[in-house]
């Protein structure tokens, strides 16, 4: 008689919070969990891979570059980076603005981009099969929507 697996219990959702950025920041932080319990046997982690897969893409981007992509600041990034380069996986490159710093993938670097990205696409499908089409889509949405607002909202904050 095969064995039958005991369905998953339902997720309590956590209660609502009164701040945006509390709140977002929680999502953040649950998908960092999901994505990194998937990237953990390639021994890259999520904010490492997102840096690495876009060197993937890009070799030679500069960090303001990558800091405007991705929306980090550059002694955020700065840190990334070093321990990057301790770990064998970027090295400098040369950028069209020589005042720029720049960087590309070691061959070791691009091994675990490779390593890592069946891994990635688990967890992405994982998560996307935990919601309807139409939540994904909402999803994406309300997060271009949630990003604009935040970087007009600072903008207004610079001009006042």
């Amino acid at each position: 008689m095969p064995i039958r697996k005991a369905p998953n219990p339902p997720i309590e959702s956590p209660p609502d919070l009164l701040c945006a950025c509390a709140t977002a920041r929680r999502a953040a932080r649950a998908l960092t969990q999901l994505y990194d319990s998937q990237l953990r046997s390639s021994g890259v982690e999520v904010p490492q891979l997102g840096l690495l897969g876009i060197l993937y893409k890009r070799p030679g981007s500069s960090q303001a570059a990558l800091g405007r992509m991705l929306g980090m600041d550059k002694t955020t990034l700065s840190r990334n980076f070093k321990l990057l380069k301790r770990k064998g996986w970027v090295e400098p490159a040369p950028t069209q603005d020589e005042r720029e710093r720049g960087f590309r993938l070691t061959r070791a670097g691009r091994e675990r981009v490779r390593a890592a990205g069946p891994l990635w696409k688990k967890a992405q499908d994982q998560l996307r099969s935990a919601m309807s089409a139409a939540e994904w889509e909402i999803m994406w949405k309300v997060l271009r929507v949630t990003t604009q607002a935040a970087y007009r909202a600072r903008q207004d904050l610079v001009r006042a």
